[in-house]
């Protein structure tokens, strides 16, 4: 081969393959543009599972509520299963010997659960809070499955309800231990 052969040998492999890595980003540009429609479609299979999810998690957390009670060491066990208590759940209490903002919740929702609010409260303060709004989350749900997807798929109001959750659950905490360092 000569000399000339073998410096144009390199450039048309470097061809083929970028032949190659174009036909493969073409294929995956292809299937990245979706239609409008498509993408619609695809954003309202989304929604749907999760109010499918939301729902699903709401009515297991409720239930769950109801079949489990709290013992007098303050741990929790399902009621057909006495033998053997639920081992401790909250990660800040099993590695930092400390509370988190969520302390409390599961007792607070069964002592709600058995109709003991005066429990409940003692448990977690805004333990009643969010059991409401737990509880509010079924018609919530179901209404949000029966409407037209395109008319509340994009609704700013439910993120800002789950933050204003999420900031009561540590303001309370935050309160709770400010109280703990005073005492």
């Amino acid at each position: 081969m000569t000399e000339l052969e073998e410096t144009a040998l390199p450039p048309a492999r470097e061809s083929s393959e970028n032949d190659l890595i174009e036909t493969e980003q073409s294929q995956a540009t292809q299937t990245l543009e979706l239609s409008d429609e498509e993408r619609l479609q695809a954003r309202i299979r989304l929604f749907r599972k999760r109010q499918w999810f939301m729902l699903t998690l709401s009515l297991f957390v409720i239930l769950a509520a109801f079949s489990l009670r709290t013992l007098n060491t303050g741990r929790v066990q399902i009621t057909w299963l006495p033998q053997l208590p639920i081992p401790e759940l909250c990660g800040s209490r099993l590695w930092f010997d400390t509370s988190c903002p969520g302390c409390g919740l599961t007792r607070s929702f069964i002592a709600l659960a058995e109709g003991d609010v005066s429990t409940s409260l003692q448990m977690n303060r805004i333990g009643w809070i969010m059991a409401l709004a737990l509880v509010a989350q079924i018609p919530y749900r179901i209404y949000m499955l029966n409407q037209p997807p395109r008319d509340v798929i994009d609704l700013a109001w439910p993120r800002w309800f789950g933050r204003f959750l999420i900031t009561l659950l540590i303001g309370n905490w935050l309160l709770l231990v400010i109280s703990q360092q005073v005492s």
